[in-house]
């Protein structure tokens, strides 16, 4: 379990000050051509060798320096080569290094990556200025942290299926005239558009859930037991179903459109310590997370739903995995963030992303949602009905009266069942995703930036714009599906 020491959480609601990168966590990619690294012994001890037989570097000498000093808690392969195992002579650490810089899969964008973990934040700095120095290391960075952008909401009882209100009279579809654009002659439904929700998860058994779960990915990269199939936290089930719950099946809700739904579990099941909130919360595993989006490029994904953010800025591999995807033809959507701040949110600020942020009923920016001038457009976000896990969960736990704090499992915080209610950038993020998807099934293949253009030049301009054609607050308007269809 993991704790920090400054403020970070598994929602953000208002949090003026979050985290922007994980403590003592570096992620390095070894160079993969002929000047990367393997790991040989040599009179009778483990060096790193180059490809073309040098000794060591100074850089990875630090790393095992580290190694043997005992100030390494961890080290990821990003590539999805299952688990590592150190050939005679190896150490854990070297075995690590030479299964990023030799994967099976050559193709792999992750190739050569790999998370280090310290255990103490203040060895960071050397160690990554040691690494930045190293001529077998092509990139060094930070690891962000990134959260989730709805607010915990504390439960005191179970939401029935039957506390869900008619699928006609949910607002937010009326707003972006969802039954008008369905009625349209010729409208096609999205079915054979894949569309990827990176997120906590999502409940397959709930009877509203989407009707094509086209594939669901849940394992943690270095520990099954930190992670399982389940929705602990509900988020996932929630933008899932704003996308694509079943359509008039006299269940519940509505999605937005019928589309080949995949999933991908981006948070492990551990709780950690959230000082500035004084509970524990979760927060995406930046290991599964990149894993994700590589998959989303071997599955050739056409629209990539992110309802998370951060303010730290991406890490090398993250940016590429994002240039990659967009070049690859994957339009990603993005939640703008909750903070009621126009300090840039990651991923949605990355150049190239559909940035969303949130409308009330009104057409008002929420209160919460962010802006500022890399917004794209704005959704409905407050008060959106989705459906959540049948089964029972929690956003959290409090502590124990414990130092180191320690999570109280028998004080969950407990979230509802069934459907509920949420606000949030990350209710308004779905929205647009499905939108999209709708998009490319009607007029066929299109470029993220072709379908960026769409999106700001049919969005409403509601009256908070004051006649303007872009503003920080709402960027180009309010997402619109008869306009856009």
């Amino acid at each position: 379990m993991k704790t920090f020491a400054q403020p970070f959480g598994f929602f953000t609601d208002g949090d003026s000050e979050l985290l922007e990168y994980h403590d003592g966590m570096l992620e390095v990619k070894f160079r993969t051509d002929a000047g990367g690294i393997g790991p040989a012994v040599i009179a009778g001890g483990p060096v790193m060798l180059t490809r073309a037989g040098a000794a060591m570097t100074p850089g990875l000498g630090t790393l095992m320096a580290y190694e043997r000093s005992g100030l390494i808690r961890r080290v990821i392969p990003l590539t999805d080569d299952g688990p590592t195992s150190a050939a005679s002579g190896e150490t854990p650490m070297l075995a690590s290094f030479a299964a990023a810089s030799y994967p099976r899969q050559r193709d792999d964008p992750n190739a050569g990556v790999t998370l280090v973990e310290l255990y103490r934040d203040q060895d960071t700095s050397t160690l990554e200025g040691e690494l930045r120095r190293d001529p077998t290391v092509e990139s060094v960075s930070r690891v962000p942290v990134r959260y989730l952008l709805a607010p915990r909401k504390r439960a005191s009882a179970a939401v029935p299926a039957a506390a869900a209100p008619p699928a006609s009279s949910l607002w937010n579809l009326t707003k972006i005239r969802w039954a008008d654009a369905r009625q349209k002659p010729g409208f096609q439904d999205a079915t054979n558009i894949k569309v990827a929700v990176l997120d906590t998860g999502i409940d397959t058994g709930h009877p509203d859930r989407p009707a094509n779960i086209a594939n669901y990915e849940f394992a943690h990269p270095t520990n099954a037991a930190a992670s399982s199939n389940r929705d602990i936290i509900g988020h996932g089930t929630h933008v899932a179903g704003t996308i694509a719950a079943s359509i008039n099946n006299s269940v519940g809700i509505n999605g937005i459109c019928n589309c080949a739904l995949s999933a991908f579990k981006i948070f492990d099941d551990v709780p950690d310590w959230y000082a500035a909130k004084g509970y524990f919360a979760y927060f995406v595993d930046p290991a599964m997370y990149q894993r994700a989006l590589s998959r989303c490029l071997t599955l050739q994904m056409n629209v990539i739903n992110l309802s998370i953010g951060g303010p730290g800025a991406p890490s090398a591999n993250e940016q590429l995995l994002f240039t990659k995807l967009m070049q690859a033809g994957t339009t990603i959507v993005a939640a703008m963030g909750n903070e009621n701040s126009s300090q840039p949110s990651y991923p949605a600020a990355i150049p190239g992303v559909v940035a969303v942020g949130a409308t009330s009923i009104n057409d008002a920016r929420a209160s919460f949602s962010n802006f500022g001038g890399h917004i794209t457009l704005v959704a409905p976000g407050q008060g959106i009905w989705s459906i959540l896990p049948t089964y029972a969960g929690n956003t959290g736990y409090l502590p124990r009266p414990t130092f180191p704090p320690q999570p109280d499992f028998a004080r969950p915080l407990p979230r509802d069942t069934d459907y509920a209610s949420w606000d949030g950038t990350s209710m308004a993020s779905p929205h647009v995703a499905a939108a999209v998807a709708l998009l490319l099934a009607k007029n066929g293949a299109m470029t993220p930036a072709a379908v960026k253009q769409k999106l700001q030049a049919v969005a409403v301009k509601v009256p908070g714009m004051q006649g303007q054609n872009f503003t920080q607050q709402y960027g180009y308007g309010r997402l619109d599906l008869v306009k856009l269809l």
